[in-house]
């Protein structure tokens, strides 16, 4: 007898195969259910997943809702008197949903608390001090501009000008002074975007300046 030819073997295997399938289907071959049960395993992981974003988000509503000033009374933070203008500038100024601040300094009552250079007289540590207080500065005057700190979504943008010697490299390390500040107000998830650079001076002889773009609540 000839041997099939290639044609004939394909027909055979596709009918093989649909017979294969229809014996084990009728006979309840476990193997038949697998994928079915990796199908139900990946819908499961998926729901759970989404059952978890759905709490996180829930969560970061709740933190929304709870408000900066009542964020501020918790960390047991107060503010300092509201910069005032070295020049003929002004210190904020909101388009949209936006509100830019002018640079703030390390000052506290009406004083530069922290004056110096980083990598000269200053240690990291005082930096980051010098950071923290100008960016409570920034606050400040972000609430006398908008008489309610609650109107305070998020900070979408930070930069830092650290006055330091030419070897200093830690420049990082110092404008975290700021960025953990505005974490622990407005928690992580937010996020903000940073610039960090040294100068050789900064007005006043101050160590630090934060810059700072905050998004805000419309005003109804």
């Amino acid at each position: 007898m000839p041997a099939p030819s290639g044609k004939h073997c394909s027909m055979l295997e596709v009918l093989s195969s649909r017979r294969q399938f229809l014996i084990a289907t009728a006979s309840g071959v476990a193997a038949v259910g697998l994928p079915i049960a990796a199908v139900a395993d990946e819908s499961q992981t998926k729901s759970q997943n989404l059952n978890q974003m759905k709490g996180k988000q829930g969560m970061n509503s709740i933190t929304a809702k709870h408000g900066v000033s009542s964020r501020l009374n918790e960390l047991g933070i107060v503010l300092p008197a509201p910069p005032t203008p070295l020049g003929a500038y002004v210190e904020s100024s909101d388009t949209g949903n936006l509100l830019f601040l002018s640079g703030t300094l390390p000052v506290v009552n009406r004083k530069l608390a922290i004056a110096g250079r980083l990598g000269g007289n200053l240690s990291v540590k005082q930096g980051q001090e010098a950071a923290r207080i100008a960016s409570l500065n920034a606050l400040a005057a972000a609430k006398e501009h908008l008489g309610d700190l609650d109107r305070l979504k998020k900070l979408v943008k930070l930069t830092v000008l650290i006055a330091t010697t030419e070897q200093f490299t830690e420049h990082a390390s110092v404008a975290d002074g700021a960025s953990d500040l505005f974490v622990q107000i407005f928690g992580r998830e937010t996020g903000h975007v940073r610039l960090v650079y040294g100068v050789q001076s900064l007005p006043v002889g101050a160590p630090v300046i934060v810059e700072t773009i905050f998004e805000i609540e419309p005003n109804h």
